[in-house]
């Protein structure tokens, strides 16, 4: 039942030469042809993906991250800076240029 295969005796330039001699003139066509289809495939796919909408998992994982301050936390951060003259000069500097370090 188990039968020996022997890779010797074929041999692939014989077979390479025919394919060539009658394909070989497709060569090109056939390489233009393949990387045209690899590309209407990525734009499809890329549009496909562009148009999803995420799942209700994902929907809910990222509502449930987002963070929630208390309103007594807010109040005391407020009288804290209306308190403190550098401070609240520190927290406007930062509202208005907000990429700009603080000058000491």
């Amino acid at each position: 039942m188990s039968k020996e295969i022997n890779l010797k005796s074929f041999n692939l330039v014989p077979a390479a030469r025919k394919l060539y001699s009658k394909y070989g003139g497709h060569a090109v066509f056939g390489a233009v042809l393949l990387v045209l289809l690899v590309y209407v495939f990525v734009v499809i796919r890329i549009n496909s993906l562009a148009n999803a909408e995420p799942s209700l998992d994902q929907q809910n994982k990222v509502t449930s991250s987002v963070p929630h301050i208390d309103a007594n936390t807010i109040d005391q951060i407020q009288n804290l800076e209306n308190n403190n003259t550098d401070v609240h000069s520190l927290f406007e500097q930062s509202r208005t240029n907000p990429f700009q370090e603080p000058s000491k």
